[in-house]
């Protein structure tokens, strides 16, 4: 891109995490293996300049976005969960939910890509038989950017289907600046809502140890299967202990934290039968000058083991 775009306005970690990723074999489908992603095309004509980012990033599943003065990727791939969110940090509304009609669903996806033996374009038809059973064919079709490989084309059109029936809804809130200036696209975040759960699990810390953390509150909250403390380090990562024990607002871990969360940080308390939920996020914008508006996609990490 010329002037425009320096190499020093491009976040390389982050190209060098997809590349990573991209390059890992995985099957071709016809008995071979092959890297998850290759990018095979010759650019003869004008395009605009975000278009054509965007084609390229959408080679390797991935999304660009503009960050502190530099271009940088986040990519559609298996990651840990980067924050917390209780109502403790968002605003009064809490979170809203919507998800798409099962009608609008594909079951069929037909991706085109460019056949080096044919020298012509190709289309392969991807089909989640269980939908079609129950919703008939709805048939949705896409191109493969820079795709010269039949199993990439492939694994495109199970992504596609897989996300359509698995990471269908959407949650939008707004969070208060101390979240917002953190949390960026790409993100995977955990919820817990306790109008949705129907018991609160999650709240502000009072204070706290590497072993000891008292929250502001814990009423109805007893030590269940798998109990296990999720909270957020002052250097902003979120780590998860083992709960051994419950007394009064006091949670004992069985292995300490590697730093004492900060007074006033976010907690989440999470067993066998009630969970957090995750999403990717989408988008952030800045609203009101200390205010967030965050919305974010179903994640279900399940996905990477099905498409490979």
């Amino acid at each position: 891109f010329g002037d425009h775009i320096q190499a020093a306005q491009l976040d390389k970690w982050a190209f060098y995490s997809a590349s990573v990723y991209a390059n890992q074999l995985v099957p071709d489908g016809f008995g071979g293996t092959e890297p998850r992603f290759s990018c095979n095309v010759n650019i003869q004509t004008a395009e605009e300049a975000y278009k054509l980012i965007s084609d390229l990033c959408s080679t390797f599943r991935a999304m660009p976005y503009w960050s502190t003065g530099a271009l940088t990727v986040t990519q559609d791939k298996p990651a840990d969960s980067a924050y917390l969110f209780t109502l403790a940090n968002v605003t009064e509304e809490g979170f809203s939910y919507s998800s798409s009609s099962l009608k609008t669903r594909p079951t069929v996806a037909v991706v085109s890509y460019m056949d080096l033996d044919l020298r012509d374009v190709v289309k392969e038809a991807v089909e989640n038989q269980d939908a079609i059973s129950k919703y008939g064919v709805v048939t949705t079709e896409i191109t493969a950017f820079a795709c010269t490989s039949r199993g990439q084309a492939r694994r495109l059109g199970e992504w596609l289907l897989y996300s359509e029936w698995n990471e269908h809804e959407t949650v939008t809130f707004r969070a208060s600046i101390d979240a917002g200036v953190l949390v960026r696209p790409g993100q995977i975040i955990e919820i817990s809502d306790p109008v949705r759960a129907g018991a609160r699990r999650g709240g502000r810390i009072r204070s706290a140890t590497t072993t000891t953390i008292t929250v502001d509150d814990a009423t109805g909250i007893t030590l269940g299967a798998s109990a296990q403390l999720s909270v957020i380090l002052p250097n902003g990562t979120v780590e998860n202990k083992a709960v051994t024990g419950i007394s009064s607002n006091v949670f004992t871990v069985a292995v300490p934290f590697s730093a004492a969360p900060n007074a006033n940080s976010i907690w989440i308390y999470q067993t066998t039968s009630i969970q957090t939920s995750m999403w990717r996020v989408l988008a952030v914008e800045e609203q009101d000058g200390c205010q967030y508006a965050i919305t974010a996609l179903s994640y279900n990490a399940s996905k990477y083991d099905y498409i490979r």
